[in-house]
């Protein structure tokens, strides 16, 4: 059942030893699907045409990152969430700079990550002077060792038209199991 007045999104702060993160919150019967933002342009997502697609069907979580940090912590704050929320197996759906935290806890943690979807992964150090910036130039992931580390479905897709009908296909693929 598609219920536009089910499309309700909480949005709150959640606190990670010392980190205080925003958390938008869309309830739903399936899922979760957690959103991992770029972390330098966080207001510039594609979360709400993915809740709004989604949603109620599927629970669907935007995590914003604390902006200033290393691509680790953004990585840890990642996993604090999925563990102060419960989640067993989620999907995660990063986009551009998200994609880093996203490939590292699937990565890291390849039996708490149900399926991966990277949209426009942008893995390269902007040229800002950001700490995540400099933490990609002066300590670059081995991505070939990564991406080989990851054990669940991965989808990789441009934000281009029929994206969303592609996520939709690649959920259907992982099935119920997804908690």
């Amino acid at each position: 059942m598609d219920d536009w007045r089910l499309r309700v999104c909480l949005d709150r702060t959640i606190e990670l030893d010392g980190a205080r993160l925003r958390l938008r919150d869309w309830p739903g019967r399936g899922g979760p699907l957690v959103h991992v933002p770029d972390p330098l342009a966080p207001e510039d997502s594609l979360v709400g045409a993915v809740a709004e697609t989604l949603a109620p069907r599927y629970r669907v979580l935007s995590v914003e990152p604390r902006g200033a940090s290393a691509y680790q912590v953004d990585a840890a704050d990642l996993l604090a969430t999925l563990d102060q929320f419960g989640f067993a197996r989620p999907v995660l759906v990063a986009e551009r700079l998200g994609c880093v935290a996203a490939v590292l806890v699937a990565a890291w943690h390849p039996s708490r990550v149900a399926g991966l979807v990277l949209v426009q992964p942008r893995y390269a150090p902007p040229l800002s002077d950001s700490l995540l910036a400099r933490a990609l130039k002066d300590c670059p992931p081995d991505w070939a060792a990564l991406r080989g580390a990851v054990e669940c479905p991965v989808l990789v897709l441009p934000r281009a038209a029929g994206f969303l009908e592609d996520l939709e296909t690649f959920l259907a693929q992982l099935g119920p199991g997804v908690t």
